[in-house]
């Protein structure tokens, strides 16, 4: 690292200060404003002064000339989507003005939405306005002077900092910041986020569609690289993780105009712009229980996107449209909807009938919803508690998923040492398998780990992953369906029937370490015990009677 970033000194400062100060609640969406405001504003300036190197005109000239500004505009508009209105609009310009009067920090709050604008066909204008509302809504006013202050100085760090810097990039000094007091972010661990990624790299280099429906952060999605991914979708009911994904795929230079993101739960509706997606993965963080929630949305979903999917091949085949228009078309996007909305839905053909009557009011159903919802050829990877594999109440769900469906293709047990998480397995859904067995992997105690990239200050178990021979030997059995011994086993469909759909790993992939001993020994062993047992205890009579001793 070179000791003389300008970045790097800055964020030890910000780390510091995240440690040291006291800071209000809605400090992550401030931070995330500031860093967007100082991003977007950067940008827009460095884009001008280009356009006017040549033109021997400075940035304020070309503000007063109507005709420059006007045609600067109309360019970055379309080249980034946004523009500055006025010249003391930037941050920089924002923080130096006005840094030291009482109101700065209204102002500053209220300076991006007011000097900002953007195209009104700029796929991100929605965010941007979703960050802009939250912070409307945030009373400075409540906030005491020690706390404003150190707002104040938070911002004016971040201001300061360079967003076209080699050294320690702007993006990196926003991810760290990420792991902070600064920005409250719910994470996964990192070990479970390379293992869902790396199922599906293995399996799919290009993917057209992907979903997270429990993104938190986003590593899951950003774990996959974009240059693979076409469109990505993913949704969280909280808004500080929905706001934060949003900031860093923009920042982070992730085909943003490509991201569909839900400030919503999931579990309600897993439909999200009537997508059909190539590859989901996520942590599914829900209790394990059996309760019943009825939800007619839930048993729609499937016809929903069912219908939906028949309009768009009728509109193909006919009118010739372009299958990327339904999701990039956000007019054609909209009307669909609001087509398959108006069509007649009750004549549903999903019918969880007889012995799978249950399925239709359970919590779980949205794991059918999520696999259903697969391309034909597409793969679902998910981590879910372990109590999942046996629970007593979840063995119709698990009969449905195995022996109706015939989705689950592998489980794999992981680790759960490394964070002392609870434990937790991996399961990978497929909608065109065709063999009927199920690959049973227990790397939980066969694992090796090395230094993750994301280092957390005094954490020491989250600073670990799965090192490149362990994640390599788990891909290698995975994608060519090896039994290994004490690591891994292809069942049949049949003998997980006869074990009344138990899916416990340790059930089918003996990990035990030791000498067996037959119960014929033992009983052996044990009555030579109780026969040497009783000739001491007759030797011992003996001596008493001689020495007349009693008891």
């Amino acid at each position: 690292m070179n000791l003389k970033s300008n970045n790097y000194n800055i964020l030890k400062q910000l780390m510091s200060n995240s440690r040291r100060f006291k800071l209000p609640p809605q400090i992550d969406y401030i931070v995330l404003y500031t860093f967007l405001y100082k991003y977007c504003s950067d940008i827009v300036k460095d884009y001008l002064l280009m356009e006017l190197k040549n033109a021997e005109v400075t940035l304020d000239e070309a503000y007063v000339n109507k005709v420059f500004q006007s045609q600067l505009r109309l360019d970055s508009l379309k080249l980034n989507g946004f523009f500055i209105k006025r010249p003391e609009a930037f941050i920089e310009e924002v923080v130096n003005d006005n840094y030291l009067k009482p109101d700065f920090l209204q102002y500053f709050l209220n300076a991006f939405p007011k000097y900002a604008v953007f195209s009104s066909e700029y796929h991100n204008m929605e965010y941007f306005n979703h960050l802009f509302k939250t912070i409307d809504e945030i009373d400075i006013y409540e906030f005491s002077n020690e706390g404003s202050e150190n707002i104040c100085e938070v911002i004016y760090l971040i201001s300061k900092l360079n967003v076209f810097e080699q050294d320690f990039e702007f993006k990196e000094v926003f991810n760290v910041i990420s792991s902070s007091r600064l920005i409250h972010v719910e994470s996964n661990p990192d070990y479970i986020t390379q293992v869902l990624s790396e199922l599906v790299l293995s399996d799919k280099k290009r993917m057209g569609s992907v979903y997270d429906p429990f993104i938190k952060n986003g590593d899951s999605i950003m774990s996959l690289n974009e240059s693979n991914i076409q469109y990505c979708y993913g949704k969280d009911e909280n808004k500080s993780n929905f706001l934060y994904v949003f900031a860093k795929f923009f920042i982070n230079n992730f085909p943003s105009n490509n991201v569909f993101l839900k400030h919503e739960n999931a579990i309600n509706s897993i439909d999200i712009n009537g997508a059909s997606f190539d590859v989901i993965l996520s942590r599914i963080l829900i209790a394990i229980k059996n309760y019943h929630s009825s939800n007619f949305q839930q048993n729609m979903e499937i016809v929903k996107r069912s219908k939906r999917c028949e309009i768009e091949t009728l509109l193909v085949d006919k009118l010739n449209i372009d299958e990327n228009s339904f999701k990039q078309d956000y007019e054609l996007n909209k009307a669909l909807e609001n087509l398959v909305d108006k069509i007649d839905l009750n004549d549903s053909n999903v019918d969880f009938s007889g012995e799978y009557k249950s399925l239709a009011d359970s919590e779980f159903l949205f794991l059918i919803n999520l696999a259903d919802s697969l391309k034909d050829d597409g793969i679902m990877v998910i981590s879910i508690s372990e109590n999942f594999l046996f629970k007593d109440s979840l063995e119709i769900l698990r009969k449905y998923l195995t022996l109706e469906k015939n989705y689950i293709d592998t489980i794999i047990r992981i680790p759960s040492e490394i964070d002392k998480s609870g434990p937790e397995v991996v399961i990978v859904f497929r909608k065109d398998k065709v063999y009927r067995n199920i690959l049973f992997i227990d790397m939980s105690s066969d694992y090796e780990t090395q230094r993750a990239k994301r280092v957390f200050p005094g954490l020491f178990r989250k600073n670990l992953i799965l090192d490149n021979k362990t994640i390599d030997k788990m891909k290698k059995v995975f994608s060519d369906k090896l039994t290994v011994s004490k690591f891994s086993n292809f069942i049949s469909i049949n003998e997980i029937k006869n074990n009344k759909f138990n899916l416990s790993v340790s059930r089918y992939v003996d990990t035990f370490e030791g000498e067996f001993i037959s119960l014929d020994e033992l009983i052996s062993q044990k009555e030579d015990i109780d026969s040497n047992i009783n000739r001491l205890n007759l030797k011992i009579e003996k001596m008493m009677d001689e020495l007349n001793i009693r008891f």
